[in-house]
């Protein structure tokens, strides 16, 4: 438990949102996109909601990632300013490179 102090809100934000990624099944691929071949905006996941969704639930999480570096407990650690910046970096790093492309895949 002292060795992730500071990393809670970016592990179980990044395994949510991995699994939650998981159970939508968005298209990967763009030869299957319900508008290959053809003008216009589809979306890569079963309801086009989650288009908004997502991007809103990365930067909730990147939020969170934050804040909790902010707290006491992280600010105790000896390490503080290395998981700080490595937490926060994968947070950002993970939602724009692993959120980013699903958004754009078929429009």
């Amino acid at each position: 438990m002292e060795r992730l102090r500071g990393l809670w809100a970016c592990l179980v934000g990044l395994a949510g949102l991995v699994l939650l990624v998981l159970y939508l099944d968005p298209i990967t691929d763009e030869h299957q996109c319900p508008n290959w071949g053809a003008n216009g905006n589809a979306s890569a996941f079963r309801d086009e909601r989650w288009d908004a969704y997502l991007p809103l639930l990365v930067v909730v999480w990147i939020g969170a990632v934050l804040v909790e570096q902010a707290l006491p407990p992280a600010r105790r650690s000896p390490t503080r300013g290395v998981r700080g910046v490595a937490a926060v970096v994968v947070a950002v790093v993970a939602g724009c490179c692993g959120g980013f492309p699903l958004i754009v895949m078929c429009r």
